[in-house]
């Protein structure tokens, strides 16, 4: 009976936080090389929270923003 409870509990308790800890710069840009754009971004779109280096997360943030207006302002002009 305690045991059923528990399962409960955690099935509606299940939210999360997802966070990702990045490096330099470098090794960031390299990753959008590798993988290209629609990868890269969705890749880092899924965190909740990016930290590490400061000009990564600049970095990453503004071609995940560059992408995403792109992608609205491709959808008006249709």
């Amino acid at each position: 009976m305690v045991v059923e409870s528990l399962k409960r509990k955690t099935k509606r308790n299940n939210m999360g936080f997802n966070q990702c800890y990045v490096g330099n710069v470098l090794q960031i840009q390299k990753e959008l090389d590798e993988y290209g754009l629609k990868e890269f971004v969705r890749r880092y779109s899924k965190y909740d929270s990016i930290t590490g280096d400061i000009e990564s997360v600049d970095f990453i943030e503004g071609i995940v923003k560059k992408y995403y207006n792109e992608d609205v302002n491709e959808s008006k002009e249709v």
